[in-house]
Protein backbone atom coordinates (compact mmCIF):
# COMPACT_ATOMS: atom_id res chain seq x y z
CA UNK A 1 0.00 0.00 0.00
CA UNK A 2 1.50 3.26 -0.87
CA UNK A 3 2.31 5.92 1.64
CA UNK A 4 0.38 9.00 2.33
CA UNK A 5 1.90 11.69 -0.79
CA UNK A 6 3.70 14.98 1.08
CA UNK A 7 2.99 18.24 0.80
CA UNK A 8 5.00 18.46 -2.47
CA UNK A 9 3.17 15.52 -3.95
CA UNK A 10 -0.19 17.47 -3.21
CA UNK A 11 0.23 20.14 -4.64
CA UNK A 12 1.32 18.61 -8.02
CA UNK A 13 -1.77 16.90 -8.15
CA UNK A 14 -3.77 19.78 -7.67
CA UNK A 15 -1.90 21.82 -10.16
CA UNK A 16 -2.52 19.05 -12.70
CA UNK A 17 -5.69 20.96 -14.10
CA UNK A 18 -4.53 24.34 -14.63
CA UNK A 19 -1.67 22.63 -16.64
CA UNK A 20 -3.90 20.76 -18.95
CA UNK A 21 -6.48 23.75 -18.95
CA UNK A 22 -4.45 26.66 -18.58
CA UNK A 23 -7.57 29.18 -19.68
CA UNK A 24 -8.51 28.17 -15.73
CA UNK A 25 -6.00 29.75 -13.91
CA UNK A 26 -6.98 33.38 -14.69
CA UNK A 27 -10.58 32.81 -13.90
CA UNK A 28 -9.63 30.70 -10.12
CA UNK A 29 -7.16 33.21 -9.57
CA UNK A 30 -7.86 35.85 -6.73
CA UNK A 31 -8.20 38.90 -9.19
CA UNK A 32 -8.45 38.95 -13.05
CA UNK A 33 -7.30 42.23 -14.68
CA UNK A 34 -9.28 45.15 -14.28
CA UNK A 35 -11.59 43.21 -11.97
CA UNK A 36 -12.37 44.76 -8.46
CA UNK A 37 -10.80 43.19 -5.16
CA UNK A 38 -11.63 40.06 -3.83
CA UNK A 39 -13.71 40.29 -0.85
CA UNK A 40 -12.52 37.66 2.07
CA UNK A 41 -14.62 39.40 4.89
CA UNK A 42 -16.95 36.18 5.01
CA UNK A 43 -14.11 33.49 5.51
CA UNK A 44 -12.84 35.53 8.36
CA UNK A 45 -12.75 33.42 11.71
CA UNK A 46 -15.55 33.82 13.44
CA UNK A 47 -15.32 32.91 17.45
CA UNK A 48 -18.58 31.41 18.92
CA UNK A 49 -17.87 31.00 22.33
CA UNK A 50 -16.92 27.01 22.03
CA UNK A 51 -13.70 27.72 22.14
CA UNK A 52 -13.55 29.68 25.83
CA UNK A 53 -15.66 26.88 27.25
CA UNK A 54 -13.88 25.05 30.12
CA UNK A 55 -16.16 22.07 30.45
CA UNK A 56 -18.04 20.39 27.34
CA UNK A 57 -19.56 22.17 24.80
CA UNK A 58 -21.36 21.47 21.10
CA UNK A 59 -20.88 23.80 17.94
CA UNK A 60 -23.71 23.42 15.05
CA UNK A 61 -21.47 22.36 11.92
CA UNK A 62 -24.85 21.81 9.97
CA UNK A 63 -28.57 22.15 10.92
CA UNK A 64 -29.63 21.13 7.88
CA UNK A 65 -30.52 17.71 5.86
CA UNK A 66 -30.90 16.90 2.53
CA UNK A 67 -31.85 20.05 0.31
CA UNK A 68 -29.79 22.62 2.47
CA UNK A 69 -32.80 24.35 2.89
CA UNK A 70 -32.08 28.16 3.92
CA UNK A 71 -28.88 27.31 3.34
CA UNK A 72 -28.40 25.33 6.60
CA UNK A 73 -25.69 22.84 6.01
CA UNK A 74 -26.47 19.40 6.64
CA UNK A 75 -25.85 17.62 9.51
CA UNK A 76 -22.46 17.50 11.69
CA UNK A 77 -21.85 19.09 15.31
CA UNK A 78 -18.30 19.49 16.51
CA UNK A 79 -17.62 18.81 20.76
CA UNK A 80 -15.77 20.96 22.02
CA UNK A 81 -13.86 19.89 25.48
CA UNK A 82 -12.28 22.87 27.09
CA UNK A 83 -11.83 24.54 24.63
CA UNK A 84 -10.54 21.91 22.12
CA UNK A 85 -12.45 21.23 19.21
CA UNK A 86 -11.79 17.21 19.82
CA UNK A 87 -14.85 15.58 18.25
CA UNK A 88 -17.12 15.48 15.04
CA UNK A 89 -20.51 13.55 14.75
CA UNK A 90 -21.62 13.54 11.08
CA UNK A 91 -19.70 15.19 8.23
CA UNK A 92 -22.64 16.40 6.05
CA UNK A 93 -22.59 18.66 3.23
CA UNK A 94 -21.04 22.41 4.22
CA UNK A 95 -19.76 20.73 7.60
CA UNK A 96 -16.35 20.92 6.47
CA UNK A 97 -16.04 24.54 5.68
CA UNK A 98 -17.86 25.60 8.88
CA UNK A 99 -15.68 23.57 10.50
CA UNK A 100 -12.72 26.05 10.13
CA UNK A 101 -14.90 29.20 10.89
CA UNK A 102 -14.08 28.93 14.43
CA UNK A 103 -10.79 28.49 13.78
CA UNK A 104 -10.76 24.37 13.91
CA UNK A 105 -9.18 22.29 11.47
CA UNK A 106 -8.54 18.74 10.59
CA UNK A 107 -5.66 18.96 12.45
CA UNK A 108 -7.12 19.45 16.28
CA UNK A 109 -10.12 16.50 15.68
CA UNK A 110 -9.67 13.77 17.99
CA UNK A 111 -11.99 11.25 16.82
CA UNK A 112 -15.40 11.09 13.92
CA UNK A 113 -18.50 9.79 15.07
CA UNK A 114 -20.96 8.52 11.75
CA UNK A 115 -24.01 7.79 12.69
CA UNK A 116 -25.25 6.25 9.70
CA UNK A 117 -23.67 6.08 5.77
CA UNK A 118 -26.48 8.27 4.18
CA UNK A 119 -24.99 10.95 2.06
CA UNK A 120 -26.10 14.46 4.02
CA UNK A 121 -24.22 12.53 6.94
CA UNK A 122 -21.39 11.90 5.53
CA UNK A 123 -21.08 13.68 1.70
CA UNK A 124 -17.70 15.99 3.89
CA UNK A 125 -15.73 13.11 4.98
CA UNK A 126 -13.50 13.09 1.95
CA UNK A 127 -12.33 16.68 1.42
CA UNK A 128 -12.28 16.96 5.79
CA UNK A 129 -9.14 13.93 5.32
CA UNK A 130 -7.64 15.40 1.79
CA UNK A 131 -7.37 18.63 3.67
CA UNK A 132 -5.54 16.87 6.90
CA UNK A 133 -3.16 15.63 4.20
CA UNK A 134 -2.36 18.62 2.79
CA UNK A 135 -2.24 19.64 6.24
CA UNK A 136 0.28 17.12 6.75
CA UNK A 137 -1.19 15.48 10.08
CA UNK A 138 0.95 13.23 12.23
CA UNK A 139 -1.39 11.16 14.07
CA UNK A 140 -4.12 8.76 13.64
CA UNK A 141 -7.63 9.82 13.49
CA UNK A 142 -10.58 7.62 15.25
CA UNK A 143 -13.70 6.49 13.08
CA UNK A 144 -16.65 5.14 14.54
CA UNK A 145 -19.55 4.60 12.29
CA UNK A 146 -22.14 1.40 12.04
CA UNK A 147 -21.73 -2.23 10.72
CA UNK A 148 -23.53 -3.17 7.85
CA UNK A 149 -26.47 -5.23 6.09
CA UNK A 150 -27.56 -6.13 2.87
CA UNK A 151 -28.63 -2.89 2.10
CA UNK A 152 -25.28 -0.67 3.50
CA UNK A 153 -21.82 -1.38 3.43
CA UNK A 154 -20.19 -1.63 7.58
CA UNK A 155 -18.13 1.41 7.86
CA UNK A 156 -14.82 -0.10 7.66
CA UNK A 157 -15.49 -1.39 4.23
CA UNK A 158 -17.54 2.50 3.38
CA UNK A 159 -13.77 3.40 4.19
CA UNK A 160 -12.37 1.08 1.67
CA UNK A 161 -14.61 1.87 -1.16
CA UNK A 162 -13.30 5.36 -0.84
CA UNK A 163 -9.79 5.58 0.09
CA UNK A 164 -8.52 2.10 -0.83
CA UNK A 165 -6.51 1.34 -4.35
CA UNK A 166 -9.15 0.64 -6.47
CA UNK A 167 -11.71 3.37 -4.48
CA UNK A 168 -12.95 6.40 -5.35
CA UNK A 169 -10.10 8.64 -4.22
CA UNK A 170 -7.26 5.97 -4.55
CA UNK A 171 -4.38 8.80 -3.86
CA UNK A 172 -5.59 8.70 -0.21
CA UNK A 173 -4.80 5.18 -0.16
CA UNK A 174 -2.40 5.35 2.54
CA UNK A 175 -5.18 6.58 5.07
CA UNK A 176 -6.10 3.22 5.60
CA UNK A 177 -2.29 1.64 6.33
CA UNK A 178 -1.81 1.59 9.83
CA UNK A 179 2.47 1.92 9.00
CA UNK A 180 1.27 5.75 7.66
CA UNK A 181 1.69 8.36 10.94
CA UNK A 182 -1.75 9.99 9.56
CA UNK A 183 -4.19 6.65 9.52
CA UNK A 184 -8.07 6.23 10.15
CA UNK A 185 -8.61 3.80 13.31
CA UNK A 186 -11.80 2.60 11.90
CA UNK A 187 -14.00 1.06 14.75
CA UNK A 188 -17.24 -0.63 13.44
CA UNK A 189 -20.31 -0.57 15.72
CA UNK A 190 -22.85 -3.27 15.63
CA UNK A 191 -26.08 -2.53 15.48
CA UNK A 192 -27.98 -6.48 15.05
CA UNK A 193 -28.20 -6.35 18.56
CA UNK A 194 -30.19 -2.80 20.11
CA UNK A 195 -28.21 -2.27 23.64
CA UNK A 196 -25.80 0.70 25.31
CA UNK A 197 -22.26 0.31 23.90
CA UNK A 198 -19.15 1.39 25.13
CA UNK A 199 -17.34 3.32 22.39
CA UNK A 200 -14.22 4.88 24.17
CA UNK A 201 -13.28 5.91 27.21
CA UNK A 202 -10.03 8.38 27.33
CA UNK A 203 -9.03 10.75 30.69
CA UNK A 204 -12.24 11.95 31.49
CA UNK A 205 -14.12 11.21 28.34
CA UNK A 206 -16.81 8.69 27.76
CA UNK A 207 -18.38 7.95 24.53
CA UNK A 208 -21.18 4.86 24.45
CA UNK A 209 -23.51 4.26 21.27
CA UNK A 210 -27.17 2.60 20.99
CA UNK A 211 -28.29 1.39 17.84
CA UNK A 212 -31.76 3.24 16.20
CA UNK A 213 -34.11 2.34 14.00
CA UNK A 214 -33.85 4.17 10.50
CA UNK A 215 -35.27 2.61 7.75
CA UNK A 216 -32.70 0.16 6.11
CA UNK A 217 -29.85 2.25 7.38
CA UNK A 218 -28.18 1.01 9.78
CA UNK A 219 -27.57 3.72 12.36
CA UNK A 220 -26.13 5.09 15.84
CA UNK A 221 -27.26 7.22 18.41
CA UNK A 222 -24.38 8.44 20.24
CA UNK A 223 -23.44 9.64 24.15
CA UNK A 224 -20.87 11.96 25.45
CA UNK A 225 -20.47 12.91 28.95
CA UNK A 226 -17.40 14.20 30.70
CA UNK A 227 -17.31 15.51 34.28
CA UNK A 228 -20.79 14.75 35.09
CA UNK A 229 -22.21 16.83 31.92
CA UNK A 230 -23.33 14.99 28.66
CA UNK A 231 -24.87 15.56 25.54
CA UNK A 232 -27.07 12.90 23.29
CA UNK A 233 -27.07 12.67 19.58
CA UNK A 234 -30.56 10.71 18.56
CA UNK A 235 -29.16 10.81 15.15
CA UNK A 236 -32.13 9.84 12.41
CA UNK A 237 -34.62 7.01 14.23
CA UNK A 238 -38.49 6.86 13.53
CA UNK A 239 -38.92 7.44 17.70
CA UNK A 240 -40.47 4.05 18.13
CA UNK A 241 -38.01 2.59 20.57
CA UNK A 242 -38.52 3.31 24.05
CA UNK A 243 -35.54 1.94 25.28
CA UNK A 244 -33.64 5.23 23.80
CA UNK A 245 -35.14 7.06 26.42
CA UNK A 246 -32.71 5.25 28.95
CA UNK A 247 -29.75 5.61 27.15
CA UNK A 248 -30.46 9.56 26.72
CA UNK A 249 -31.38 9.10 30.71
CA UNK A 250 -30.99 13.12 32.51
CA UNK A 251 -28.93 14.37 28.97
CA UNK A 252 -27.77 18.09 29.77
CA UNK A 253 -28.11 18.17 25.72
CA UNK A 254 -30.26 15.75 23.82
CA UNK A 255 -30.67 16.71 19.80
CA UNK A 256 -33.07 15.74 18.28
CA UNK A 257 -33.67 15.00 14.17
CA UNK A 258 -36.99 16.62 13.28
CA UNK A 259 -37.34 16.72 9.61
CA UNK A 260 -40.90 16.50 9.55
CA UNK A 261 -43.59 18.41 10.76
CA UNK A 262 -46.64 17.52 12.94
CA UNK A 263 -48.73 17.46 9.76
CA UNK A 264 -47.05 14.13 8.12
CA UNK A 265 -48.42 11.39 10.43
CA UNK A 266 -48.87 9.96 6.40
CA UNK A 267 -45.93 10.56 4.76
CA UNK A 268 -43.81 7.41 4.42
CA UNK A 269 -40.60 9.37 5.57
CA UNK A 270 -42.66 8.99 8.90
CA UNK A 271 -41.86 5.21 8.90
CA UNK A 272 -37.92 6.18 9.21
CA UNK A 273 -37.91 9.38 10.84
CA UNK A 274 -39.44 10.07 14.00
CA UNK A 275 -42.48 12.77 13.86
CA UNK A 276 -42.26 15.82 16.52
CA UNK A 277 -44.63 14.63 19.19
CA UNK A 278 -43.09 11.22 19.05
CA UNK A 279 -39.74 12.31 19.67
CA UNK A 280 -40.56 14.90 22.45
CA UNK A 281 -41.79 12.14 24.19
CA UNK A 282 -38.39 10.30 24.24
CA UNK A 283 -37.18 13.31 25.54
CA UNK A 284 -39.66 13.79 28.53
CA UNK A 285 -39.10 9.88 29.24
CA UNK A 286 -35.60 10.73 29.08
CA UNK A 287 -35.71 13.47 31.73
CA UNK A 288 -33.22 15.87 29.22
CA UNK A 289 -32.61 19.30 30.51
CA UNK A 290 -32.38 20.92 27.13
CA UNK A 291 -33.36 19.73 23.79
CA UNK A 292 -31.97 20.92 20.53
CA UNK A 293 -34.07 20.56 16.81
CA UNK A 294 -32.15 19.52 14.18
CA UNK A 295 -31.78 17.92 11.05
CA UNK A 296 -34.28 20.73 9.41
CA UNK A 297 -36.42 20.06 6.10
CA UNK A 298 -37.95 22.60 3.95
CA UNK A 299 -39.17 21.28 0.36
CA UNK A 300 -39.78 23.80 -2.17
CA UNK A 301 -43.32 26.13 -1.24
CA UNK A 302 -44.82 24.79 -4.57
CA UNK A 303 -44.02 21.38 -3.88
CA UNK A 304 -47.21 19.07 -2.98
CA UNK A 305 -45.68 17.68 0.08
CA UNK A 306 -44.06 20.99 1.56
CA UNK A 307 -46.37 20.95 4.69
CA UNK A 308 -45.18 17.51 5.76
CA UNK A 309 -41.80 19.09 6.21
CA UNK A 310 -40.44 20.95 9.49
CA UNK A 311 -38.89 24.10 7.81
CA UNK A 312 -42.49 24.99 6.51
CA UNK A 313 -43.86 25.98 10.04
CA UNK A 314 -40.58 25.93 12.58
CA UNK A 315 -43.52 27.35 15.22
CA UNK A 316 -45.95 24.46 14.93
CA UNK A 317 -42.90 22.52 15.16
CA UNK A 318 -41.58 23.88 18.52
CA UNK A 319 -44.88 23.56 19.94
CA UNK A 320 -45.66 20.05 18.96
CA UNK A 321 -42.33 18.86 21.09
CA UNK A 322 -43.80 21.34 23.76
CA UNK A 323 -46.99 19.67 24.52
CA UNK A 324 -45.29 16.10 25.61
CA UNK A 325 -41.89 17.53 27.10
CA UNK A 326 -41.80 20.82 29.18
CA UNK A 327 -37.99 21.68 29.47
CA UNK A 328 -36.25 23.90 27.15
CA UNK A 329 -36.71 23.49 23.41
CA UNK A 330 -35.12 25.57 20.61
CA UNK A 331 -34.40 24.86 16.79
CA UNK A 332 -30.41 24.39 15.69
CA UNK A 333 -28.92 27.09 13.46
CA UNK A 334 -25.37 27.12 12.18
CA UNK A 335 -22.41 27.49 14.04
CA UNK A 336 -24.14 28.41 17.10
CA UNK A 337 -22.70 27.31 20.09
CA UNK A 338 -24.53 25.12 22.71
CA UNK A 339 -23.53 24.29 26.35
CA UNK A 340 -24.88 22.73 29.29
CA UNK A 341 -25.92 24.53 32.40
CA UNK A 342 -23.85 25.18 35.24
CA UNK A 343 -25.45 23.10 38.15
CA UNK A 344 -24.86 22.53 41.74
CA UNK A 345 -24.30 19.96 43.91
CA UNK A 346 -28.08 18.97 43.93
CA UNK A 347 -28.61 19.10 40.57
CA UNK A 348 -30.17 22.61 40.17
CA UNK A 349 -29.60 25.39 37.72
Amino acid sequence: MSKIPNRKTLFLICMTFLEVNPASAGRNSGREEGSAPVNTSSNAIQPSGCEATTKLAVQVLGSGGPLNSGGRASTSYLVWLEGHPAIVVDMGVGSAVNLTRPGASARDVDAILLSHLHPDHVSDLPGFLWSAQVLERTRPLIIVGPSGNEYFPDTKTFMSRLFGAGGAFPVMQGLLSDDAKFHLDIRTIETRTVRSIAVLQRDSVKISAYPVSHGHAPSLAYRIERSGFSIVFAGDQNGLDSGFASFARDADILILHTALSPLAENHPFAEVIGLPHRLGKLAADANAKKVILSHLMGFPTDDSSAADFSLSNPGALIKAVREVYRGDVSLASDLECIQPALQDSRGHS
